[in-house]
């Protein structure tokens, strides 16, 4: 790419990519690890109703009950029981509150194809691997679905800002702060600009990824494009807040 190019379309059409990115990642963590989650969950759910309904029945023995140290956790239960004439044993999460004692009768119900699941008619037996799999997904959308909403609301009125102006050719200048991150220098139109990159933005190091940087936008809206600013040498936009216009 040449790095002196004015070609506004060349800068519309990185910008419009890194918009439909931004929006990408809302409808994958906004609709489709949503929508993962919530059939891993049904899922897991049917698949212990399953065995009220069609689970071989037998009698059980409480042969341990362990609970934390503190007594805040639920308590897990072993059960041995026969299936088909052969010896199993299932440790259980004691979820409904009973109270198990060592040598109590438990009804089982077992999978007849796979004897090793199991459940009883008060507590479902739910997989603590799954649980932990639908936890660590459901804390990832805490996180993201904001920051990914934010990143594509801020891209759509970036986008909107350069449309509405021209790109200009500008030098730039940082310096980071521990404190307030990223600082961005330049002069624009005979004004020095001081910015800085919005959220999920940065302006890489290094001065051959910052050569050929193009400015667009207004008022305190201005997006950078940098024509070899990735890793990979390819154009890199970022979105910058104006702070000060001297």
């Amino acid at each position: 790419m040449d790095l002196g190019t004015t070609d506004s379309a060349t800068w519309d059409r990185v910008l419009r990519r890194q918009y439909w990115r931004s929006v990408c990642l809302v409808v994958v963590f906004g609709l489709v690890l949503p929508a993962l989650l919530l059939t891993g969950l049904w899922w897991q759910d049917n698949r212990s109703t399953w065995l009220l309904d069609h689970g071989d029945e037998t009698t059980g023995q409480v042969t341990r009950v362990r609970t934390s140290s503190q007594g805040h956790d639920v308590p897990t239960i072993s059960i041995a029981y026969q299936a088909h004439g052969a010896p199993e044993q299932v440790d259980i999460d004691g979820d409904s509150g009973r109270d198990y004692r060592v040598g109590d009768s438990v009804t089982v119900l077992f999978d007849p194809a796979d004897p090793t699941h199991a459940r009883t008619p008060d507590e479902q037996n739910l997989s603590d691997g799954w649980m932990l799999a639908f936890v660590i997904p459901l804390l990832l959308l805490i996180v993201f679905v904001p920051v990914t909403i934010v990143a594509a609301v801020t891209w759509a009125r970036r986008r909107r800002a350069a449309g509405a102006s021209t790109w200009r050719p500008v030098r730039l200048r940082t310096s980071e702060d521990t404190d307030h991150g990223q600082t961005v220098r330049f002069t624009l139109d005979g004004r020095q600009i001081v910015a800085k990159p919005t959220v999920l933005s940065f302006v890489p190091r290094g001065k051959k990824r910052r050569a050929g940087a193009h400015v667009a936008g207004s008022g305190r809206r201005l997006v950078l494009v940098l024509p070899t600013g990735s890793r990979r040498g390819r154009p890199r936009a970022v979105a910058l807040k104006v702070r000060a216009k001297r």
